[in-house]
């Protein structure tokens, strides 16, 4: 999309507002509170044998606190926080490990932060031991590490692929001197030029690079600049995700001056200038953020409709259920999410006393839930559904769509979204950072006008 097409510039900021980003529906803020840990359990129990997993691992420790950062994470400098909660990964591990009695296949596992980097390589080492006892793993199972490159050296990246990892998220942001430096993050490109030398050099090769438009400071000038040093590097994805600024939730970001933040304006510009670098050079868009090349396996999901999103992003194999573990980890299931404690001492009491899963917010899907939600996935995937066929095919009245087809007249008339009389809906290409806002016209939770400040901005 061209930044030079005002017209359509205006439209989609006009209808900017703040909207959830849509990795689960209902959104997270919708959880409920002291959630029956039996139901978690039969939701477990229930699960179809051979029922494909994808595993996530929070690890939530950083050494210094990046300004911008909506993680749950807490700052150490001292190790032995960071070793006991290794152990309670997996002891926790286990103990899902023995319910689960080795019945299903996991096809994706994801560590993330906080910084997983800040575990040593021998309690990594610990922890995919423990996995590999109590889970069984496909042969061609993704193993993703998200890595901060200023941690990253030889003996680290050694350790990763004799463990089994095979895709690294390298979170670069910008190199931009200035953005980084505001942002509490310096990390200079030879850092990461090195990161990337020790992984390809252990036999690491999957490595996609993450960015962030809406910075402070940001320009289209300097943000181009970055993204063609991080073109050097030859990543096989890219993500290029807009900053969510939410002081209010979180008091890092009011570190962040105001003034010094690109306007919507900007940061349409912004995005659009990234998007139009990575296409240039070969990378195709998938979804809202997401660049990777025509021979990825995410590229072919895209195209046989089996693209899915979850809490890391979007997936190449939408998995039958997603587990999660640490604390704040979430987890989904057919019949609804639960998360894990985001108190330390609840989360430690529960997983050395109990084999149930620590959990404490929970959310089972009830009505239109399911069609909804299907109908936010795979726009949020495709830019494309038929939502009458969604809709009918989880038995409900076609009647009951008609409030959400009145939410699209706008969007319809000003030519940021198509449906034809089949019930095919489209947003096109070149608007697609307003496809948050039109998923949200079937989101039954969301209020016209968000007086909680939940959610960031759309564009």
């Amino acid at each position: 999309m061209s930044i030079r097409n005002p017209d359509l510039k205006q439209k989609i900021l006009a209808y900017d507002r703040a909207v959830p980003r849509y990795t689960s529906y209902p959104a997270a803020p919708l959880f409920q509170p002291d959630f029956p840990v039996s139901t978690v359990t039969s939701w477990v129990d229930d699960l179809s044998q051979g029922s494909k997993l994808s595993l996530y691992v929070h690890i939530p420790f950083c050494p210094k606190l990046c300004h911008y950062c909506g993680c749950f994470t807490h700052i150490t400098s001292r190790y032995a926080p960071v070793e006991d909660y290794a152990h309670l990964i997996r002891r926790e591990i286990a103990s899902m490990g023995r319910r689960m009695q080795n019945r299903h296949i996991v096809t994706h596992l994801h560590f993330g932060g906080g910084s997983p980097t800040m575990l040593h390589e021998q309690d990594f080492r610990l922890i995919m031991d423990t996995f590999h006892e109590f889970f069984a793993f496909a042969d061609d199972a993704e193993i993703a590490v998200e890595v901060d490159p200023r941690h990253m050296n030889a003996s680290l990246a050694q350790c990763y692929a004799e463990s089994g990892v095979n895709r690294i998220s390298l979170g670069v942001q910008d190199f931009d001197d200035k953005v980084m430096e505001t942002v509490n993050r310096v990390q200079p490109f030879d850092v990461v030029y090195s990161a990337v030398q020790n992984l390809r050099a252990a036999g690491i090769t999957k490595f996609n690079l993450d960015f962030i438009y809406g910075l402070p400071y940001q320009t289209v000038r300097s943000l181009t600049r970055s993204m063609d040093y991080a073109l050097l590097l030859k990543p096989d994805r890219f993500a290029l995700y807009g900053y969510a600024h939410v002081p209010w939730k979180k008091k890092n970001m009011r570190l962040i001056p105001e003034d010094s933040l690109p306007s919507n304006a900007a940061r349409y510009d912004l995005f659009n200038t990234g998007a139009q670098v990575l296409e240039d050079s070969g990378f195709r868009p998938i979804g809202i953020d997401h660049f990777v090349k025509n021979i990825d396996d995410m590229a072919e999901a895209q195209d046989a409709g089996t693209l899915g999103r979850n809490f890391q992003g979007y997936t190449n194999v939408a998995p039958d259920a997603l587990i999660g573990f640490g604390v704040s980890a979430i987890s989904q299931y057919p019949q609804g999410f639960a998360q894990n404690t985001t108190a330390s001492h609840d989360y430690q009491e529960a997983v050395l006393h109990s084999d149930a899963p620590p959990v404490a917010k929970g959310y089972t899907y009830k009505g239109e839930d399911l069609a909804r939600k299907e109908i936010i996935e795979r726009l949020m995937c495709d830019l494309h559904v038929n939502i009458r066929e969604v809709w009918t095919r989880h038995g409900h009245d076609l009647s009951k769509l008609d409030a959400c087809q009145s939410l699209l007249v706008p969007f319809i008339e000003d030519g940021l979204a198509v449906l034809d009389q089949n019930g095919l809906l489209t947003v096109p290409r070149e608007a697609r950072q307003v496809v948050r806002i039109v998923a949200s016209c079937f989101d039954e939770y969301l209020p016209p006008v968000d007086t909680t400040q939940r959610h960031s901005m759309a564009v």
